[in-house]
């Protein structure tokens, strides 16, 4: 990657702070991870020009962010961990995190964009709802079935392992899913 700071945070700033947002509850909280993920990626950049998956890379600077500001402000708790969804993210190989956004590309727009909107981008299931005029209980139930298509997808593909270096990592193993 050629590091474009200014075009790469333009890109993902949204998506990324509803993010952010829908693990950290305080507001300021939430800007100050978005400007220490910001300084992190600009420091990076400096230095370096070897990013291959963008997002994928901006998306795991934002997760140990969060988890280290849970850490240094002593309000961790197991549920506040299970909020985040992370379970320890910095063990997953960013090749992962692409795989996933391959396969939610795969899926139909009825079950590809309701769990955008949930899953990635952050937003509250009743906005969804009005936003794409459909039932509570009807964008819940895509939102339910994408996540199972998407699971099944990675079933089907490949395989889930634990390299030396204890980080799960995800092969494909049939040539049909690489398209």
């Amino acid at each position: 990657m050629k590091c474009d700071i200014f075009n790469i945070w333009e890109a993902h700033r949204n998506d990324l702070r509803n993010y952010v947002g829908k693990r950290i509850s305080n507001a300021d909280d939430a800007d100050d991870i978005m400007q220490s993920v910001l300084v992190k990626i600009t420091k990076y950049c400096e230095t370096k020009n070897d990013v291959r998956h963008i997002k994928a890379w901006i998306y795991r600077i934002a997760q140990h962010t969060i988890i280290d500001f849970y850490k240094k402000s002593k309000r961790v708790t197991n549920a506040n961990m299970e909020q985040l969804h992370l379970h320890d993210s910095h063990d997953y190989d960013e090749q992962m995190y692409v795989w996933l956004d391959h396969f939610i590309d795969g899926l139909p727009t009825e079950y590809s964009v309701p769990l955008r909107l949930s899953d990635i981008e952050g937003r509250p299931q009743k906005k969804i709802a009005e936003h794409l005029d459909l039932t509570l209980a009807a964008t819940k139930s895509r939102i339910q079935r994408a996540r199972k298509k998407v699971r099944a997808k990675f079933d089907e593909c490949g395989l889930v392992e634990r390299s030396e270096n204890h980080i799960w990592i995800y092969t494909i193993t049939k040539p049909c899913c690489l398209s």
